[in-house]
């Protein structure tokens, strides 16, 4: 998948396209469904398949108090659409410049003329331009005016309620991973760059690579049984988010120990695929105790992954990764 960053990226080149655009937050299964219509769309006209996305997240830059948060980071959101077969992303930065540009200019100037859009996909209630106007009736309207083709997609509906990254983001702040994976159509998972901690993993016997996941949403302070992903390799592991009371330590950490593995992997970027969880976060009276309920977290791990494969939880999406350590 072609990946550009604005619309002055030098790669960028008009051609015939289908687009789909969206914030796509957690690319969650009704981002799902939007997405499989433009790929549906690309095939039929034959033209290239490229999803719009927006970084930062508008609401950051509209309603910067609200803090907004988000469930992946733009680079885990790209990681998804590559793996769900688009060609191209484009990446645009908002800015409140950019909130101010009229329907008619991104339309015509940017998505028609810059980008040869012939066929556009969006959800339902997508609204674009200054003050929003670029809403559905404008768009069926500039449709049938200018030709390219209009499918608005019916928000995706689970026991009766609209699947949404707010609800997600909900379900996941609580640990309850079974309605979370339910509408992600995915497991929980979380993207991060690995950075230097404090060696207490190590001092312990089970060495822990410590990751910075970019404010990406968490699961609750805890530990996990966890499938990680680092260079195409699928890796066992033991996961802990929260803080380290044994060591009077309260700054809250994600750091993940991969079983028989060995390697410098900092500066890397892994992705963690949550499995269940293992326990609560607890003080320990000494270190050698806490290094005993590892052992027993990591015994209790294996188990767990071994009846869960990665394949069975991700169904062929992440069909790029085949080497399992």
């Amino acid at each position: 998948m072609k990946i550009y960053y604005g619309l002055r990226d030098p790669g960028l080149k008009k051609k015939d396209r289908s687009i789909a655009i969206g914030i796509f937050d957690g690319v969650h299964r009704g981002h799902q469904k939007i997405l499989d219509r433009v790929l549906s769309q690309a095939r039929r006209r034959g033209t290239s398949s490229m999803a719009i996305t927006f970084d930062p997240h508008p609401c950051r830059v509209l309603k910067p108090r609200s803090g907004c948060p988000i469930l992946i980071s733009p680079e885990h959101r790209l990681k998804f659409f590559e793996r769900l077969g688009l060609s191209e992303a484009l990446v645009i930065r908002f800015t409140r410049g950019f909130s101010e540009i009229t329907r008619e200019r991104f339309l015509h100037d940017t998505l028609i003329r810059r980008l040869g859009m012939r066929a556009l996909v969006v959800g339902h209630d997508f609204c674009f331009g200054k003050k929003a106007l670029g809403d559905a009736d404008y768009l069926k309207a500039s449709a049938r005016a200018c030709g390219f083709g209009l499918t608005l997609v019916d928000p995706l509906k689970l026991e009766g309620r609209v699947v949404s990254s707010t609800r997600i983001r909900r379900s996941i702040e609580h640990g309850d991973f079974r309605k979370a994976q339910a509408m992600l159509g995915r497991p929980v998972s979380v993207y991060g760059t690995v950075v230097r901690g404090r060696g207490r993993g190590k001092s312990l016997g089970f060495p822990t690579a410590n990751l910075n996941p970019h404010h990406e949403t968490l699961p609750p302070a805890g530990v996990y049984a966890a499938w990680g992903y680092l260079n195409g390799k699928v890796l066992k592991g033991v996961v802990h988010i929260g803080a380290r009371p044994t060591f009077r330590d309260l700054e809250k950490t994600l750091e993940v120990h991969f079983l028989n593995f060995h390697g410098d992997i900092y500066g890397k970027d892994i992705e963690l695929l949550f499995v269940d969880s293992l326990r609560k976060t607890r003080r320990f009276q000494a270190p050698r105790k806490l290094a005993s309920a590892i052992r027993g977290d990591i015994a209790e791990a294996m188990k767990i992954l071994k009846k869960t494969p990665p394949n069975s939880l991700y169904k062929g999406i992440l069909s790029g990764y085949t080497k399992r350590s």
